[in-house]
């Protein structure tokens, strides 16, 4: 109900004049019990014949200066002697203003607002407001029944009662049929509004239609009824009432009973829209491998919408009674799950005992929690869960996951079974080639990779696709070397481009080898323009000079001994530039055995403890810079036969043909290619 109406008066006396200005300009007619204003009197009703009387306390009034056109005070309506007016003058202005409501004509009706409230099945209370619309109604007729009330007729025929009042009361007035009388407040308590004129007052005063204040309306009765129906249908579609068709037992618990609700509607929902989203299940497993590592399976079915038929409420299945229970398939006509069953949570939660009765039975199982909702939820916002929310679901049980947790298990298995075999016929091989390389002469192996290494270096300043044949030959080789005890075979600065091979070989064989150079001298220019570490390894080119003399002309064998007294002198003045590293001696022996005794000589080694120095600026020992000591990259990712790969047994690298057990070994791996290529050895 809206608040207390007022009447608004714009005028501007202010709020200390003086008491004597505040006088009664109007009153009632004893006869008619109309309002009368002063000036509206003529000759014959002046003084104690005006025939009027107080509105208010009901005494009659006398006119003073009715009728005048003259006068030194204001005419106006006078109590008796001694008679208290203040009252009087309140009781007048409302007279006044109802006057004026009834000249105007028209009557400008607020809102009706009303409420009902239900209690739901949860315990808590649903509201709803409805209101009748503001209306601008024709009056017909007042009738003025008493000094505050007033009987207005409209033009449709309907009676109102108003209330002059400061403060809205409570009237218990009834109509014939038991009905409240239709009744509005109109607040008026301004003593000033008394002594208007009609004009002015018209001018002035201002009823406010918003503000009036109803205590009884025509259509009360229906307004109650469709607040009381607006807040069921809010409990409804917050699942808070028994929808119609659903009987509940007496004595329910209110929280099992609004549970009950909810299985109800995702029951009529699910028939209702014929499908469902499912979501993702997934299976991951995990085994130790043979290596140390972790082996890892997954099986997932991607989350997926469903066609439902049969949709049923607590059917009974074995020892289970689950909350739905449907048929499914997928959008192709294929069977998923013949049943699915369903089990809708709000509050109580599957506990273990449940869950052990619904793995029992074997079926697929799909929970929907509506508690990881949050708070209340309203119908539209339930069908969007059930129907195509997947973060509410998960799968209680699905058939499946047994069988591809064992698949994948299984699976794992043979992967490290296969594994352990391979690295057993792997250790088996290697064990067969390290047995087959120790019983070849070093010798042999040792020229094996010296070719090698050359037709490898040769190839690269000529025809770079055959290097990568060649490189394998080199890997191969030096593979051998590490097995007889020579693992420098495979360093970089040993067979890396300008390294230490590219220029022994070049010195050795009188030419240039992986070095685009015309003639010798361009490569012992090269030579001499090292730097850095690797001036270390100067020495051995030296060594090598004496080994396999050099042709050259007078002119550059003065410019070569004149390069090789610069270096004795540096390292007989106990200078550690040219110092190498003996680290690769043992190998270059074997590789140039005509260089073995110069090798073994003290002169140009850095013996341990030579050089080292303490460094302030690092706060440690130093060393001489030596070349860094790594694997030749090429090396490690050559198709060898001790890692990924065909396992060659007979087989060089490099040749176009297996043989001896590797072709055996191809041939019981192929009997049908093998049949093909050759016939004999099917024949026998």
């Amino acid at each position: 109900m809206s608040g207390p109406a007022n009447l608004v008066v714009t005028h501007s006396v202010g709020a200390r004049q003086a008491l004597a200005d505040l006088v009664m300009a109007w009153a009632r007619d004893t006869a008619t019990g109309e309002p009368r204003y002063i000036l509206e009197l003529d000759t014959a009703h002046r003084g104690a014949k005006c025939g009027c009387e107080c509105p208010s306390c009901g005494k009659p009034l006398t006119a003073v200066n009715a009728a005048k056109t003259e006068f030194l005070r204001r005419p106006h309506f006078r109590h008796p002697e001694g008679a208290q007016r203040d009252e009087c003058l309140v009781l007048a202005a409302r007279a006044a203003a109802l006057r004026q409501l009834q000249e105007e004509g028209w009557l400008d009706l607020p809102r009706r607002r009303m409420s009902a409230r239900v209690a739901g099945l949860s315990g808590e209370f649903h509201e709803a407001w409805v209101e009748e619309a503001p209306a601008r109604l024709r009056i017909n007729q007042v009738d003025y029944r008493d000094r505050a009330t007033a009987v207005i007729t409209l033009d449709d025929g309907r009676q109102l009662r108003v209330e002059l009042t400061g403060t809205p009361g409570n009237p218990d007035q009834l109509t014939p049929d038991g009905q409240p009388v239709p009744t509005i407040y109109l607040a008026i308590d301004d003593p000033w509004l008394a002594a208007l004129e009609p004009e002015e007052l018209r001018c002035r005063a201002r009823l406010t239609p918003n503000e009036l204040c109803w205590h009884a309306h025509w259509n009360d009765a229906e307004l109650l009824a469709r607040a009381e129906a607006a807040a069921r249908a809010r409990a409804h579609f917050y699942f808070d009432d028994i929808p119609d068709g659903l009987d509940l037992p007496e004595g329910m618990a209110p929280a099992l009973r609004r549970e009950t609700v909810l299985h109800h509607e995702v029951k009529r929902i699910l028939e209702e829209v014929g499908r469902l989203t499912v979501p993702e299940i997934a299976v991951e497993v995990e085994l130790p491998g043979v290596s140390g590592q972790t082996l890892h399976g997954r099986w997932v079915e991607e989350e997926e919408e469903l066609r439902l038929e049969c949709v049923q409420l607590e059917t009974r299945y074995g020892r289970l009674v689950p909350d739905i229970t449907c048929d499914s398939f997928d959008f192709d006509g294929q069977a998923r799950h013949l049943p699915l069953l369903i089990e809708v949570t709000v509050t109580n939660h599957v506990d273990e005992e449940r869950l052990v009765r619904i793995q029992a039975t074997g079926e697929a199982t799909l929970e929907i929690d509506l508690s990881l909702a949050g708070g209340r939820v309203n119908r539209d916002e339930l069908r969007r869960l059930v129907v195509e929310e997947v973060a509410t679901k998960r799968w209680l049980f699905h058939p499946d996951v047994e069988w591809q947790r064992s698949a994948l298990l299984s699976k794992l298995a043979k992967q490290v079974v296969d594994e352990q075999a391979e690295l057993d016929a792997r250790a088996k091989w290697l064990a067969e080639r390290r047995e087959q390389v120790l019983a070849t002469p070093v010798s042999d192996i040792a020229a094996e990779y010296l070719d090698a290494v050359t037709r490898m270096l040769d190839a690269a300043v000529g025809d770079p696709g055959a290097v990568r044949a060649f490189r394998e030959l080199v890997a191969d080789a030096a593979d051998k070397l590490g097995m007889h005890g020579y693992p420098e075979a495979g360093d970089e600065n040993m067979v890396g481009n300008g390294a230490i091979l590219s220029r022994m070989l070049s010195i050795m064989l009188g030419r240039p080898v992986g070095y685009r150079y015309d003639n010798l001298m361009g490569v012992l220019n090269a030579i001499r323009q090292t730097s850095g570490a690797r001036l270390s390894t100067l020495s051995i080119y030296f060594i090598a000079a004496r080994a396999y003399p050099l042709q050259l002309t007078p002119e550059q064998r003065a410019w070569f001994d004149s390069w090789a007294d610069e270096v004795r002198q540096s390292i007989q003045a106990g200078e550690t530039t040219y110092l190498r590293d003996p680290a690769f001696d043992r190998l270059l022996s074997l590789l140039f055995p005509e260089m073995a005794a110069g090798l073994a000589k003290p002169f140009g080694k850095l013996a341990p403890g030579t050089g080292v120095r303490w460094e302030e600026e690092r706060g440690m020992f130093v060393r001489p810079p030596l070349p860094e000591r790594r694997r030749a990259g090429f090396i490690d990712t050559q198709p060898r036969s001790d890692r990924a790969g065909p396992r060659l047994l007979d087989t060089k690298p490099g040749d176009w043909w297996l043989k001896g057990r590797d072709l055996e070994a191809w041939k019981r791996a192929n009997p049908e290619y093998a049949r093909a290529w050759f016939p004999e050895s099917s024949d026998s």
